[in-house]
């Protein structure tokens, strides 16, 4: 772990912290599986996909039907594309992700029923990949981080929520490697307090 990766987890930690004790009301602790797809086919081959798993926490800001997201989550997925769905295989890449943005209500069936969505922006810091990356020419420096921006539906049921988010890379996670963004897709379930 480089220490540019060290720095972000503490910050994290502090942040988190600080928004458990005092944003209690909007915090929502989160766990899911995610999917990866790169552009370039050095990085995901056809017919294939990055699996892997994630756990967050985003504090909502100003409980209304409209509102800020801040928060973080830490991806832990396959490096390497697979065909096979395998979640919890050999999860080689690790990325740390702080997020912010707006999320707002689209529908409110009654005060603790509603339909959700959301606009984030994510800065997602690579904790740890291989060392000689993918072992082709040109792709054996990975970045330190890259970026997305992320949307998505989610349904809150009281202190329940479940949210399809998908993730747009826009930032190359290989250096100098045009095409070598992450698509994500995460299925998550969160509880709310």
């Amino acid at each position: 772990m480089n220490k540019f990766s060290a720095i972000y987890l503490i910050a994290l930690g502090l942040f988190l912290n600080t928004n458990i004790q005092g944003q209690a009301p909007g915090l929502v602790v989160q766990a899911g599986l995610t999917t990866a797809y790169a552009k370039t086919s050095v990085m995901t081959k056809a017919n294939q996909a990055h699996y892997g798993w994630m756990i967050g926490a985003d504090a909502r800001l100003l409980d209304s039907d409209l509102y800020f997201i801040i928060g973080g989550q830490y991806h832990s997925t396959s490096f390497f594309s697979t065909s096979a769905p395998n979640f919890f295989g050999k999860n080689d890449l690790k990325v740390g992700m702080g997020r912010a943005g707006i999320g707002f209500n689209i529908l409110r069936f009654t005060e603790r029923i509603s339909l959700r969505s959301k606009i984030v922006g994510s800065i997602n810091y690579v904790l740890d990949a291989p060392d000689n990356g993918y072992g082709v020419a040109g792709f054996t420096d990975i970045n330190d981080a890259y970026a997305g921006g992320a949307t998505g539906l989610g349904l809150t049921i009281g202190n329940l929520d479940v949210d399809l988010e998908f993730q747009y890379g826009f930032i190359n996670a290989v250096y100098k490697q045009p095409n070598s963004t992450f698509d994500i897709w995460t299925l998550m379930a969160g509880f709310h307090f």
